[in-house]
């Protein structure tokens, strides 16, 4: 039996050994295309023709061809786009290999080593997240400083770096607020920026249509990668567990606790 038999057997679920598929192709019907399988009927006796002198070639078949399966081919219409949590996901992985790439650069007792290694997650928020107005002790540097000074005299330590952190930050807000000419306008940016900055950006113009249908989507797979990463670290933290429904009992634990304290602070 041939290995197109099988698989179209297995695509359409078939089990039946008396019909064998030999070919498939698309039709346009009614405006949108289809995909037609080909395939022969054989057994001993012919249900349609009624008539057991089927013998031909020491085996048994009938001629009738069978419309096994009429689907409709999604990938013609279907739009291909890029989700925004992976576009965010690929441009805050790319500025940190550049970061820490310019921090191994610095003696590790200098200042701008401090700058760039202890306060990473400040420079993956978005800017104006930052805080502006309340100063707070660090003892990395011995001072009083906000958030948004550290992230600057950071970005100070090298130019390239300041271009990249910008890009990236500027690209977020573009997709927050689903701004496709600024897209445009960062993808032809001539800005110096890091190797994997570069590279990405690159990625982005390769699939041009899809960032852009990305960008104009209100769809996002945020949430749902979120979730997965609170399965995955739920599971580390308990080192497995003895079966699937003590994981599933502690998920709904989880998603119970999560939903009362957020219940709380919009009471608050």
């Amino acid at each position: 039996m041939s290995s197109l038999n099988e698989s179209i057997k297995f695509y359409l679920n078939i089990e039946d050994p008396n019909i064998i598929f030999s070919d498939y192709f698309k039709k346009l019907i009614n405006g949108k295309y289809h995909n037609l399988y080909l395939a022969e009927l054989i057994q001993p006796y012919c249900p349609y023709y009624h008539s057991s002198n089927l013998k031909q070639n020491g085996h048994y078949t009938s001629k009738r061809k069978i419309l096994s399966a009429l689907t409709e081919d999604r990938s013609m219409t279907g739009i291909a786009s890029i989700d925004r949590f992976h576009m965010v996901q690929m441009l805050t992985r790319s500025f940190n290999i550049f970061r820490v790439q310019i921090m191994k650069q610095f003696n590790k007792s200098s200042r701008e080593y401090r700058l760039l290694k202890s306060p990473w997650m400040l420079y993956l928020m978005k800017h104006d997240k930052l805080n502006r107005t309340t100063p707070y002790y660090d003892w990395h540097f011995k001072d009083y400083l906000t958030q948004e000074h550290i992230v600057l005299d950071g970005l100070d330590c090298d130019q390239t770096l300041e271009n990249t952190y910008w890009v990236m930050q500027d690209f977020m807000v573009a997709i927050q607020n689903n701004d496709e000419k600024k897209v445009i306008h960062l993808l032809h940016s001539k800005q110096t920026v890091g190797k994997q900055m570069h590279q990405t950006l690159l990625t982005f113009k390769h699939n041009y249509s899809g960032v852009l249908n990305g960008i104009s989507s209100t769809y996002s797979n945020g949430c749902l990668e979120g979730v997965n990463r609170k399965i995955k670290q739920i599971e580390r933290t308990a080192y497995g567990y003895r079966n699937f429904s003590h994981l599933l009992i502690r998920l709904e634990e989880n998603i119970v606790k999560e939903k009362e304290s957020s219940n709380f602070f919009f009471v608050a």
